[in-house]
């Protein structure tokens, strides 16, 4: 069992600083303790440092207020106002030790004052000094014997040292006192829990249910407690009893569900589901969980899949302007592999609501799978100016602008989104990979190799690099013992690719190793023989090999598959090598 303490210390920060601006402006009423007689000059010093000091707290500037407080600490060490400024300053600096020596000196000097009291508190507590807490709470009664929270804050203290019928017993004289509320119930419920009193805990649930009758989640608190306990019939009584007071509310039909599941009654348990889905009151965000389970759960099974796309549908007709549900319907349908109708799902679901940032990455995601890169650039253009200091708008942005030919603005992209990519080493190699093609394409080679040579640096076996990379440096015929090893190693990572093959083959060529080149490029040839470019290679070799007729053959195929070299037509023309 969890007990979460208030921190006094962070619900009174605002009063606190109310109190000090209140001491700040009367430097008589702070500047000498009790104990220490000061003359007017020293008073005057005292005061104009510690305003000064208080003024640069407030500004948040710790290390002037810090020396400005000391200055003050050389007059008058005693000061209870002074002693609790650098508390409050060590607390800010998670110098907890230093902060209980100076709240203890203004906690002891002024001991009817409530924040000196309560930071001192606050302060033994990160010390885990809790008896010592308990002491100070006592005290702080019997100054103000009627502050609920005093009394809350006593009982949490004798949770901490587990001595769990003190805390009980603190529970049971607010109420008396004070009389009955909420927070009262469920932290004595608590407590009677932890202590096994499984009847008196009941008993405090059917109470909270008397005094509020109307109160619907209160039955759903005993509903679940008795399920806790294991009394199932006792927790259906109570939804029912729940239902004849509020039909149609969605959380106690979501209560049901959870009761259904328990039972592992599918049906009672999906029945219940719906019956919350299509009510209006249940806000978008839960059903969203919910469906994003049955999402998640529909990997593995099946049936779920089915059931999430109906849940889907229920929402779209009781929300129609939900982009979040757009958006998961627009995960089901994709899930089919049905690409243009998920599309269709998302570009509505931003345009329903632009701040969801998943929602764009999950259209750009799709645009650039579907090769729609026109539609891809005007998307994250878009994503770019309402997400700046996101990643995955300026990559896409770069992926359409170099299918689009615009590879300086392309670049221009890259290099500003690379600045964002925190800790994803597969994100961030992407950005080199597309650098390098682009700083290529543009005959920048110097900055391609380097980007290829970063990307590399974070993973040298990502095979679609290397691959790449090896085949820039033998169109550029440079480095090609490097652009060997490359390919053999992209050719080790992803066997009977027939681009990788199709490299491979194409830099032993360079290399004039035609005889094995041979083997490489009528491999790429029978894998992929409608690949103008693998087609264009062959024939290449086949020249070189004075195989001139079957070298021509195979560039009048290439040119029917078009996108061949720019010296094709020359090489039919003329029927010979050209490069």
């Amino acid at each position: 069992m969890i007990f979460f303490k208030t921190s006094y210390f962070h619900t009174y920060l605002f009063l606190l600083f109310a109190l000090i601006n209140s001491q700040c402006s009367n430097s008589k009423k702070i500047s000498t303790s009790k104990s220490t007689k000061l003359s007017n000059i020293e008073e005057l010093k005292f005061s104009n440092f510690f305003i000064d000091g208080c003024k640069e707290r407030m500004r948040d500037n710790f290390e002037n207020a810090e020396k400005l407080f000391l200055e003050c600490y050389k007059i008058d060490p005693n000061s209870a106002a002074l002693n609790y400024e650098l508390a409050i300053l060590k607390k800010y600096q998670s110098q907890n030790d230093q902060a209980l020596k100076f709240i203890k000196v203004a906690a002891s000097k002024d001991p009817k004052n409530e924040w000196y009291q309560l930071l001192f508190i606050e302060c033994l507590n990160s010390s885990k000094q809790y008896s010592e807490a308990i002491e100070e709470y006592i005290k702080l009664l019997k100054i103000f014997p009627n502050r609920i929270e005093f009394y809350e804050g006593l009982a949490s203290e004798y949770i901490y040292v587990k001595n769990f019928e003190k805390a009980l017993k603190i529970y049971e004289e607010l109420g008396t006192k004070f009389g009955p509320n909420e927070t009262l119930f469920f932290n004595k419920i608590r407590v009677l829990k932890t202590l096994n009193k499984i009847t008196e805990a009941e008993e405090e649930l059917k109470n909270l249910i008397l005094l509020n009758p109307s109160e619907i989640k209160y039955y759903s608190y005993l509903a679940e407690f008795y399920q806790e306990i294991k009394q199932g019939k006792k927790a259906f009584q109570v939804y029912v009893d729940a239902l004849k007071l509020d039909p149609n509310n969605p959380m106690i039909h979501l209560a049901l569900a959870d009761y259904y599941k328990g039972l592992n009654d599918k049906e009672n348990f999906y029945k219940e589901i719906k019956i919350a889905f299509e009510n209006p009151d249940l806000d978008i965000e839960t059903k969203y969980k919910i469906l994003t389970s049955y999402y998640k759960l529909s990997e593995e099974i099946p049936s779920y899949e089915k059931e999430g796309k109906e849940l889907c549908e229920i929402i779209l007709r009781v929300h129609p302007k939900s982009s979040e549900a757009h958006s998961m319907k627009g995960d089901f349908l994709l899930k089919e592999n049905k690409k243009l109708e998920a599309l269709a799902e998302y570009e509505t679901a931003v345009q329903l609501n632009k701040d969801k940032s998943i929602n764009w990455n999950k259209l750009m995601f799709l645009q650039a799978e579907l090769n729609e890169n026109k539609k891809l650039e005007t998307s994250s253009d878009e994503a770019m100016e309402l997400y700046p200091n996101q990643p995955f708008a300026f990559f896409f942005n770069g992926v359409a602008n170099i299918q689009l030919q615009n590879y300086r603005k392309a670049i221009e992209s890259l290099i500003t989104g690379i600045e964002f990519v925190y800790d994803d080493k597969a994100l961030l190699l992407q950005f080199y990979y597309n650098l390098g093609t682009s700083y290529h394409y543009l005959k920048e080679y110097d900055k391609s190799d380097k980007s290829f040579d970063n990307a590399l640096k974070i993973n040298p076996d990502n095979h679609e690099v290397l691959n790449n990379y090896a085949y820039y440096l033998s169109e550029r015929k440079i480095n090609l013992d490097k652009a060997e090893k490359y390919s053999r190693r992209s050719n080790e990572l992803s066997p009977n690719n027939r681009s990788y093959i199709d490299t491979y083959g194409w830099i032993l060529y360079q290399l004039g190793k035609y005889n094995e080149a041979e083997v490489w490029l009528s491999r790429a040839v029978k894998l992929g023989n409608k690949d103008a470019v693998i087609l264009e290679h062959f024939g290449d070799l086949l020249f070189k090999l004075n195989r001139t007729q079957e070298a021509i053959s195979y560039w009048q195929e290439a040119k029917l598959n078009g996108n061949g070299s720019e010296f094709l037509e020359r090489k039919l023309a003329d029927k010979k090598m050209y490069e």
